[in-house]
């Protein structure tokens, strides 16, 4: 039995998924709802498949302006639009955005494209930007005190740590990054990480290197995602991580639940 909180990865690819495969994006759960991190692939369908109810969803963080990070979000916004329009009424909270504030400027630039069609003025959505500096407050709910810093990529990123309450239990997800200081930062403690695994040095992290982060954070458990998924990539990253980091080491898996 899945126990409160736990994170869901809807999805677990780097940037080229495969027919088994879509990209990385998560869900994070609480008690209350949860919450969407980045937006590929088709969303509502996934969510469903992870036993998530579409419209409990209490915001959505996008992370960088990566293709394979957002591509999927006017999708999701038009399947929100159809289960919460209703009596001709939007029956449902609006849906609020999170991001750096030029990554949300790029988000209503595509947003914008579909901004004359009637069905997306009927879509109540909130645009919240995120500091962009080390820890900074993203949002406070009943479940989560949830906190961003900018990550070392090749466009503006951030990783997201989720504190659970009560006990402060904390789950950390590095997003797109080059190994960083950051992402050690706001890591520190936590009990569960997800870090990028990509496997190149450009811009991105090798698992030997998230298995360093992981290390000298001192987290309890890592999970790699954003990962190619070739059985030999596969291999060489639950093969690599675990020199450099003494804890449970393994691959995010689509609609595998992880409570921390």
């Amino acid at each position: 039995m899945t126990t409160f909180p736990y994170v869901v990865p809807l999805g677990v690819a780097a940037a080229l998924p495969d027919a088994d495969n879509a990209n990385t994006y998560l869900a994070v759960v609480g008690q209350n709802g949860y919450w969407l991190v980045d937006c590929a692939d088709s969303p509502i369908g996934r969510l469903q498949r992870a036993g998530l109810d579409p419209l409990a969803v209490q915001g959505i963080i996008i992370t960088h302006m990566h293709p394979d990070h957002v591509y999927g979000l006017p999708a999701y916004l038009l399947g929100m639009l159809l289960l919460a329009w209703k009596d001709d009424a939007w029956q449902a909270p609006p849906l609020t955005l999170y991001a750096l504030p030029e990554v949300l400027a790029q988000v209503q630039t595509l947003l914008g494209i579909f901004a004359s069609q009637s069905w997306f003025e009927l879509i109540p959505l909130i645009y919240r930007p995120i500091s962009p500096e080390p820890a900074a407050p993203v949002a406070e709910t009943a479940d989560f005190t949830i906190t961003a810093s900018p990550t070392e990529h090749s466009v503006p990123s951030i990783a997201l740590r989720f504190a659970a309450h009560p006990g402060e239990r904390a789950f950390v997800y590095s997003s797109d990054t080059f190994p960083c200081a950051a992402v050690e930062t706001l890591a520190r403690d936590a009990a569960l990480l997800f870090h990028e695994a990509t496997d190149s040095d450009n811009a991105h992290t090798r698992p030997a290197a998230a298995g360093v982060v992981a290390q000298r954070a001192n987290v309890k458990r890592l999970v790699l995602i954003h990962y190619r998924t070739d059985p030999h990539a596969m291999a060489y990253a639950l093969a690599e991580a675990p020199k450099t980091f003494a804890g449970p080491v393994e691959l995010a898996q689509a609609f595998h639940t992880y409570s921390w």
